[in-house]
């Protein structure tokens, strides 16, 4: 995984870390094709699952409460203890390694590194807010016709596509 490709050190780490989400996140502006998908769901019940991790849906103005990001989020950091200490921003972290003036951030809690919010390693958190929301909306739209949209999923990520082909098998609404 080029994420967590062998690095000499976790200064090389963030910096590799920030450049992409400097380039993918920060500075992402939303295509044409969000923006239309934004306006078709303007006015809908909806819940977003997917497996990117640079904000897209965010920033394209959807709402945060209502997008699960599966594989975590790169714009956040935690410990890379293996305990769970939370998760927080790393957009500053990313900022000052873009300019030139980064420092490997360290937990608030143990002073170990932190790394992406992704599931990197063993040491991935997934976000249970999220994911008890994005449950709570399935149960309370189990008897309504519900359109599942499958974007950029191919049998090359069967870890987001094989749960939603279940879902719809299991639900024919």
């Amino acid at each position: 995984d080029a994420l967590d490709k062998d690095f000499d050190s976790w200064d090389e780490k963030w910096q590799f870390w920030s450049q992409l989400i400097n380039e993918y996140s920060v500075e992402y502006k939303p295509s044409k094709a969000m923006k239309q998908l934004k306006e078709l769901l303007n006015g809908k019940n909806y819940f977003i699952a997917t497996s990117t991790f640079g904000h897209f849906f965010e920033k394209a103005g959807f709402d945060q409460e209502k997008i699960f990001n599966v594989f975590g989020d790169w714009t956040m950091m935690q410990c890379s203890s293996g305990l769970n200490h939370g998760t927080r921003s790393d957009l500053s972290t990313v900022k000052r390694y873009v300019n030139g003036q980064g420092e490997v951030p360290r937990c608030e809690d143990c002073n170990s590194p932190m790394e992406l919010h992704m599931p990197l390693n063993a040491h991935f958190f997934p976000d249970e807010d999220v994911n008890t929301r994005f449950r709570w909306f399935l149960t309370r739209n189990q008897t309504k016709k519900v359109v599942v949209l499958e974007l950029g999923v191919d049998p090359t990520s069967p870890q987001l596509l094989d749960p939603m082909v279940k879902l719809v098998e299991q639900f024919k609404d």
